[in-house]
């Protein structure tokens, strides 16, 4: 047979016929290659088969191509941040950097306390020919309580600083307590500094707020001591020794040399409360009318710590202190101040804290109570202590005992002296507010004395 015409031959193993090609000697080397391609062909498929069949039951096996292309996915990432960026800057950036800046931004922490100047001087009052009174205003947070921790702390408190005037809030005493020989507070209490003593007891509630005022005598001008407090103590009748006390001490008043008529230092009436029942059932007010100026001292109600009197503080006793003081000028002629725990937080600097979240649903410090107290201003009325430092730092009269803010001086200012504009005007008024300043140092309550000194010009 010629070679060129190629022949089918069987490979006896399969039936299927086979191609020999060129030589006979290469006949078998093809079909062993016939041979393995026929079995290791369905190998191959099964195994793509499996692989094919556990990538579409596993996830991750479709995932394995994505991850060959993780360069081609940050670019896409990338971009796409890109596109949202610039989309948020031409919406004018609404998403992440305002919240962080407003978050963190407002909120202040004022804890040191900034040296005040001292604006006035009893030098100064001399080469004027007047008098600086000095008026203290202090919430006690419970009289007889701060009087059994220290029975001397009024006595220290008016003899270190020569105070002339004391205004205590929140005395949270009863009529009973005032005349209780065990208590002695009515004609013992600042007795021997020769100070008259006025309080107002609340009646709508038993050992609630209450307010107590303590004048210095001026001699004959002073008011004289009741009956009664003359047959308590029967020992005065007797005993040399304290009739030499009070009589030196009465002497001391008399002789005492000041610039201007006492009289103008004595009240020459004292009444109580605001006139109207809704107010005056729980002792927050007391009223003094000298000579030449009106004087209030109040125990502004707290809204409460769910806020349930909010609008009856705000809609109803701001409003009605405020025409009663403008009813007072009116009706005197001279100017008034009212002081004491107002229960607000004016401005950023009266909060060590100004600008934290929870402050605007806590009472002292909404929205409404700074607005009532601001609109109570713009009647013609001014913050005295914020007149003459509008820029000091971390002087505050309240602090969290539960906290124990007051060592680390986180605290409120709620405690304020409101004068009338015209006790600005040192020249036209016979009454001049001078300074104003606190007393943090003395303790026995959660607050801390305020004071105001006024020039009296005779």
């Amino acid at each position: 047979m010629p070679r060129s015409s190629p022949r089918l031959k069987s490979t006896g193993q399969d039936d299927k016929p086979t191609v020999e090609v060129s030589t006979p000697v290469l006949k078998d080397d093809i079909d062993d290659e016939v041979n393995t391609t026929r079995k290791t062909a369905p190998k191959k498929r099964k195994t793509a088969k499996t692989i094919d069949s556990e990538s579409e039951m596993n996830d991750e096996a479709v995932e394995r191509p994505k991850k060959q292309t993780k360069a081609t996915k940050q670019k896409a990432a990338k971009t796409k941040k890109k596109t949202e960026n610039d989309d948020n800057d031409a919406d004018g950036k609404e998403k992440e950097v305002p919240k962080k800046k407003s978050k963190k931004a407002p909120v202040q922490c004022i804890t040191e306390r900034d040296e005040l100047p001292k604006l006035w001087s009893d030098e100064k009052a001399k080469a004027n020919g007047s008098y600086t009174l000095k008026i203290a205003t202090w919430n006690v947070a419970g009289l007889r309580a701060i009087l059994k921790k220290d029975p001397h702390a009024l006595a220290t408190l008016v003899t270190n600083h020569n105070i002339d005037i004391l205004c205590l809030q929140e005395t949270k005493l009863q009529e009973s307590h005032l005349d209780d020989p065990k208590l002695q507070l009515r004609g013992h209490l600042l007795e021997e500094q020769g100070y008259d003593a006025y309080y107002s007891c609340a009646t709508a509630k038993k050992g609630y707020a209450g307010t107590a005022v303590f004048v210095k005598r001026r001699g004959a001008a002073g008011k004289k001591t009741a009956g009664k407090q003359q047959q308590m103590d029967i020992t005065s009748f007797f005993g040399k020794k304290k009739k030499k006390k009070n009589d030196s001490k009465a002497k001391a008043a008399v002789a005492e040399e000041l610039p201007v008529d006492p009289k103008l230092l004595v009240p020459e009436q004292v009444t109580y409360g605001l006139g109207a029942k809704k107010h005056d059932g729980e002792g927050r007010v007391i009223v003094l009318d000298f000579p030449g100026f009106t004087m209030a001292n109040l125990y502004v109600p707290n809204s409460g710590q769910k806020l349930e009197r909010l609008d009856y503080r705000t809609e109803e006793w701001d409003k009605d202190l405020l025409a009663f003081m403008q009813a007072k000028q009116k009706e005197r002629g001279v100017p008034v101040l009212w002081l004491g725990d107002l229960n607000v937080a004016h401005k950023h600097y009266e909060a060590y804290n100004f600008g934290a979240k929870h402050l605007d649903k806590q009472a002292g410090l909404t929205a409404q109570e700074r607005a009532s107290f601001q609109a109570q201003l713009d009647a013609g009325f001014v913050d005295a202590f914020r007149h003459f430092h509008p820029n000091a730092k971390g002087h505050y009269t309240y602090w969290s005992q539960r906290a124990g803010n007051r060592e680390p001086n986180k605290g409120l200012r709620l405690d304020y002296f409101v004068c009338d504009s015209k006790m600005l005007d040192a020249d036209n008024s016979k009454v001049v507010a001078r300074d104003s300043y606190m007393i943090p140092e003395q303790m026995g309550s959660d607050h801390g004395p305020a004071v105001l000194e006024l020039e009296i010009k005779p």
